[in-house]
């Protein structure tokens, strides 16, 4: 990896990042953060400015700010949508989980210092919820999304040379829904989530070649827990672990196996206290694991129907089917299932993408207090009933391993015409997915109902004559 090339991915995607983010803020409403995204920022501002990660002050200053029926109140529909005040403390219950704010603390920290340096020389006072804040709230997710690339490029590295491996990394991210939350939407978790995982899966990958030990399975470990406060769904990338202990027991026998697990557990258990402490004192009552009749698990406030019955929607749906909005996806996984007719690192990464659609094609809906909003399985995953996102966003996490299996694709590349095909094809990939985002920024392809390609392609027309409209 150059040096070189590091230094100006950074000076891209600060500029690219920057102009995304003021085109954001100029068709929102003047918002960086939005949707769940302000959840996430209240975490952190809370956690700076008030030393805990209670949000009911900045829910309360946002409420007053925006109230219902004024212009901008849009930007608290999310937060009055999914959240209930406690009668007995007075406080905000939320169902988002901390870790994101505790992430992306000292980015919030330090905008706040820069708007609190321009207050001072404009001669106010400073706004801690104002655009300076929120750009550098967002600046979280451009760094660990360039953190994500990186760590990705050298996943595939494992697999193939470093021209393949570029290709492979940047096509994935570029033409998957990563690119949408790293820069359009980066107030969601997403980003943030994704840059670790692909860290987790370079450190596991190293150790799944080379063997684990207990020192070797702390960093991986602690940063599982790390990620399980992020996203609850993220607790799935655990069998990259299980698997390492059970190479483990394979090659070195029960007690480095055991010894393995227990630093694996106790350091994954350092970050989840956090996520813990807080749900103790802020998050939903009554949240508890059990299993209701009809293949209901209630995960805290999560119900989880045990049939999947959306499993195949997950990826084939035009309303947010991964492989539908995001061809390259499928792409990748074609490639892991080649690879894992001989490589045994390609069934787990299979399983783990596996895992992840059955689980995302059972979750449902229950609402702040954990009452189920429904019970009806034809009617059920929140993606299918209302919900809006950019493609099958909850798989964003998974754009490493989709990568991994588009470079085993391109490793079957033998001449210099077939890797000029590969390049045009995925560049076409690439601008079609940057159209799209065009498309559904300015509202011309839906966000809550099923798209087909047709949809698109009328879309995109739509979007270009917009701009072309306004240039002219």
């Amino acid at each position: 990896m150059s040096k070189r090339y590091l230094w100006l991915s950074i000076l891209a995607t600060l500029v690219i990042g920057l102009v995304a983010f003021r085109v954001t803020v100029s068709t929102t409403g003047g918002f960086l953060v939005w949707s769940d995204g302000l959840a996430y920022f209240f975490h952190a501002r809370s956690l700076v400015l008030d030393g805990n990660s209670d949000i009911t002050n900045e829910f309360d200053e946002f409420d007053r700010r925006y109230p219902i029926g004024s212009n901008n109140s849009s930007v608290m529909d999310s937060m009055r949508m999914n959240t209930v005040r406690n009668a007995a403390t007075g406080r905000i219950v939320s169902p988002w989980p901390v870790g994101m704010g505790l992430v992306t603390t000292p980015f919030y920290a330090l905008g706040f210092a820069t708007e609190s340096m321009v207050a001072a020389l404009q001669g106010r006072e400073p706004d801690s919820y104002g655009i300076i804040p929120q750009y550098f709230f967002g600046f979280g997710s451009i760094a660990f999304g360039l953190l994500g690339f990186w760590a990705t490029y050298l996943c595939c590295r494992q697999v193939a040379g470093e021209g393949k491996s570029y290709l492979a990394a940047l096509s994935t991210l570029l033409a998957g829904p990563a690119v949408f939350y790293i820069f359009v939407n980066p107030s969601m978790a997403h980003a943030v989530s994704f840059g670790l995982v692909a860290v987790l899966i370079l450190l596991w990958w190293r150790q799944w070649m080379t063997g684990t030990g207990v020192k070797a399975i702390l960093l991986p470990a602690f940063i599982l827990g790390l990620l399980v406060t992020i996203r609850l769904q993220n607790v799935l990338f655990g069998v990259l672990l299980v698997a390492l202990v059970m190479r483990e027991l394979w090659r070195g026998g029960w007690l480095r196996a055991s010894a393995s697990a227990i630093a694996g557990l106790a350091a994954c258990a350092i970050p989840l206290t956090a996520l813990a402490f807080h749900s103790a004192l802020y998050g939903p009552p009554n949240a508890k694991l059990s299993l209701q009749e009809g293949g209901l698990l209630m995960i805290g406030s999560y119900p989880v129907h045990l049939k999947s019955p959306f499993f195949m929607d997950v990826l084939f749906s035009c309303r947010h089917g991964a492989f539908h909005w995001a061809p390259i996806f499928a792409l990748g996984a074609l490639g892991l299932l080649w690879a894992a007719r001989r490589e045994s690192w390609a069934l787990v990464l299979l399983l783990v993408i596996a895992l992840q659609v059955y689980l995302i094609g059972g979750i449902g809906i229950a609402d702040p207090s954990g009452r189920l909003t429904t019970f009806d399985p034809t009617d059920w995953n929140n993606h299918w009933k209302g919900g809006t996102s950019f493609g099958m966003r909850y798989l964003t996490e998974c754009t490493p391993l989709f990568a991994v299996g588009l470079v085993a694709l391109l490793n079957l590349s033998r001449t210099s015409m077939a890797a000029l095909r590969w390049r045009v094809g995925l560049s076409i990939l690439v601008v079609w997915n940057g159209l799209l985002i065009l498309a559904y920024g300015l509202n011309t392809v839906s966000r809550s109902y099923c798209v087909t390609y047709s949809d698109m392609g009328l879309g995109v027309t739509q979007a270009l004559t917009k701009i072309l409209g306004r240039l002219l």
